[in-house]
């Protein structure tokens, strides 16, 4: 009967050439002391170079030939025919650190239920030589392990799954000539946690015998992103990002570092589904009833369900408030309220005027999706407090430092008691009570308020 912490390292090849032997050498050279190595040729056409290379091993190896079919394909019947417990793999051409299995085997065995364990590698050139190193766990929680698979955080090669996962939920999927294990990976995930073990213990090597990633790789990856990316659950989404929106707004973030042209055009659309679950306060400041109306169609424009109060500017050069509120307000469906006073008797008079968390303070120039973007920014940051929607432009407004901003309600509260107790103005007070996005509109405001 087989160890039960029986390792089977399987090597998929084709036509392997000069790097497979050391591929080979690398996987039998394993600290961990209950290794298998099995090669699984996939109808090599060099001769039998490939052949001879590894039955020159012996019986060190395990060899097993079969008609070509793909990666996918090998990686299966490698997986039908292991006698291992766990699943390791290694491209001909990369190369294990001997303490690989050791380290990963020592994470995933430590853990009380079945999880799927990955680490960071470095990139080599063909002559193994150093060429970068490629940390994968960085703003990674196991907690939320779709994220290993949509943020394309795993190297195959880097990985040690347990047989039963295969049992439980299948194998690679060989319709996909180039992403097999991208979909693979987030079957996984929506079971089983990933946990990330730090370490480069892969190398991986970029040689010219490789090609490059063509234009059909990327529309197939594209297409199958974005298809990973709708086929989840709102409650899934909740669960992995906190929110909808924040989910959808990290995905949006990470699909802009990729070639996956189609998913950079779905994604928007996929937000827009979900906006109008996402309740958002807006102050719009307006001296006249045309301004309150395109501000109030831009702010619509985001999809987000929208609590909007309209705030007018109450000075002898717009002494058409007056005039334009009552009627206005009716049409619109919104409170109207007087600007006067100080800015807390402002921002108390809003927070009573709308029951929405955050609020945001728009005068013009809300371009679409602004709005969007900065609730979003909110949603994904729990301790964030304070960030820019735009950097509103012209001369400063009555809204004055809260102009172009989105706030918590909290922090609005905050601000308004620590300026009725006497400590300062309430743009200084909300700058002591609150934290700001990092962005630089809301560094701005940072600068120019404490």
């Amino acid at each position: 009967m087989p160890n039960p912490n029986l390792v089977t390292i399987i090597i998929p090849v084709y036509n392997g050439g000069y790097f497979l032997s050391q591929a080979i050498e690398s996987a039998l050279a394993q600290t961990w002391p209950h290794v298998e190595v099995l090669v699984v040729d996939d109808g090599s056409t060099d001769d039998g170079e490939t052949a001879r290379t590894c039955r020159s091993f012996g019986d060190r190896i395990r060899y097993i030939w079969k008609e070509n079919g793909g990666v996918a394909s090998a990686l299966n019947r490698g997986i039908a025919g292991a006698r291992g417990r766990y699943i390791s793999w290694l491209s001909h051409d990369d190369l294990y650190d001997p303490r690989k299995v050791e380290i990963q085997m020592g994470a995933l065995l430590a853990e009380p239920d079945t999880v799927i364990v990955f680490g960071d590698y470095a990139v080599i050139r063909g002559d193994g030589s150093l060429l970068t190193e490629v940390r994968v766990g960085e703003g990674y929680s196991d907690r939320a392990s779709l994220w290993s698979t949509l943020e394309g955080r795993i190297n195959g090669c880097a990985v040690i799954v347990p047989r039963e996962c295969f049992a439980r939920h299948g194998t690679f999927d060989e319709g996909l000539p180039t992403t097999q294990d991208y979909e693979l990976w987030f079957r996984f995930a929506q079971h089983h946690r990933f946990v990330h073990v730090p370490g480069y213990l892969v190398r991986h090597r970029v040689h010219e015998g490789q090609g490059s990633r063509t234009s059909r790789h990327l529309e197939e990856a594209s297409l199958l992103w974005m298809s990973m990316l709708e086929s989840l659950a709102p409650e899934t989404m909740r669960d992995q990002g906190g929110s909808t929106l924040a989910f959808l707004d990290r995905a949006a973030n990470f699909v802009q570092t990729t070639g996956y042209e189609g998913a950079k055009a779905g994604v928007p659309r996929l937000v827009a589904r979900f906006a109008a679950d996402v309740t958002v306060g807006v102050a719009v400041l307006a001296s006249n009833s045309r301004d309150a109306l395109v501000t109030l169609a831009e702010v619509r424009a985001s999809g987000l369900d929208i609590r909007a109060v309209v705030v007018g500017v109450l000075e002898p050069q717009f002494d058409r408030f007056a005039a334009f509120a009552p009627d206005f307000g009716r049409k619109a469906g919104f409170p109207v309220i007087e600007l006067a006073g100080d800015l807390r008797s402002m921002v108390e008079e809003i927070l009573s005027s709308i029951d929405a968390d955050p609020i945001a303070f728009v005068s013009s120039g809300a371009r679409e999706g602004d709005l969007l973007r900065a609730a979003a920014r909110l949603a994904r940051r729990p301790n964030l407090d304070v960030t820019a929607i735009h950097s509103p432009g012209g001369a400063p407004t009555a809204f004055r430092a809260l102009d172009g901003l989105m706030i918590r309600r909290g922090a609005l509260s905050r601000a308004v008691a620590r300026c009725e107790s006497g400590r300062g103005a309430f743009a200084h007070a909300l700058g002591m009570v609150s934290a700001f996005d990092p962005d630089p509109g809301a560094a701005a405001w940072v600068g120019s308020s404490r």
